[in-house]
């Protein structure tokens, strides 16, 4: 997977996680998500609580394209487990698919992996081959500031094209996600598995990351609050107390994704 092909999206505040997979590799998590595979058998399986018909209009095209399976967890609430059911989901997607993918990725719809400095995908994971496990960084997104422009029309934009500033504190602890060759793995977790055997790797910024929009599915209408002009060349832009710099990485991605979704599914977001 080259570094064009990381991205994804979902509606004006939403998204979706996006894996390019030429080889058999299988993205896992709680919430839906619409992630993409390039070319090869790389599937998705998702669970929701429950599959509203909206979600379903969304996510019915890549079911019938057989990139995406729906693992339907219903009345969450009445059959709570600890973290809304978030270990038995990624758990049983663990367990369903360990001897069909290589690689089983567990991350979120509102985060979306990242492959800097043109690197393929294949590459990275024959870097990473000779761990069990390995976690991914965080970018962490604003999902209120955006750039001040009177020619966009933000309502038409996926939420990974208008959401372009990044937290810029430096050296406190954010959740990682993690991907792991799941025939060596009893059990895992929400941020990674620690009952595995063979070896974890945590140093994978410079090979793999992900862009986190916390926040941006919860939001009905546009989610753009703050509008500011763009901000120069090492310049920050501080928003309630937290210092902002300028990443455009995945909205530069946006017409890639288009011409990939159209191509699949017949996608009308082109229009």
């Amino acid at each position: 997977m080259k570094k064009k092909d990381a991205g994804g999206g979902g509606g004006g505040g939403g998204g979706g996680g996006f894996v390019a997979a030429p080889a058999a590799r299988t993205a896992c998590g709680s919430g839906w998500r619409t992630t993409r595979t390039s070319s090869g058998p790389g599937r998705t399986s998702s669970s929701t609580t429950p599959v509203s018909p909206e979600v379903r209009a969304v996510l019915e095209p890549w079911i019938r394209a057989g990139r995406v399976t729906v693992q339907d967890v219903r009345a969450q609430a009445e059959f709570d487990s600890y973290y809304y059911n978030q270990f038995l989901v990624v758990n049983d997607c663990l367990h369903r698919y360990r001897h069909a993918a290589n690689w089983t990725f567990f991350f979120d719809v509102d985060e979306y992996l990242y492959l800097p400095n043109g690197q393929a995908l294949d590459q990275v994971l024959g870097r990473l081959s000779g761990y069990t496990q390995f976690t991914i960084e965080q970018n962490p997104m604003s999902t209120k500031l955006c750039v001040k422009n009177p020619r966009n029309d933000y309502s038409r934009e996926w939420g990974f094209e208008k959401f372009v500033f990044r937290n810029s504190i430096t050296r406190v602890r954010r959740d990682r996600k993690y991907a792991i060759q799941a025939r060596n793995a009893y059990a895992t977790g929400v941020h990674m598995s620690q009952n595995i055997y063979g070896r974890s790797t945590h140093k994978t910024e410079a090979l793999i990351r992900y862009y986190h929009y916390h926040n941006s599915i919860n939001v009905l209408g546009e989610p753009c609050q703050e509008f500011v002009p763009r901000p120069g060349s090492g310049r920050k832009v501080t928003f309630e107390g937290v210092p902002y710099v300028y990443d455009d990485a995945m909205k530069r991605l946006a017409g890639e994704v288009r011409r990939f979704e159209n191509e699949t599914i017949g996608s009308s977001s082109l229009t």
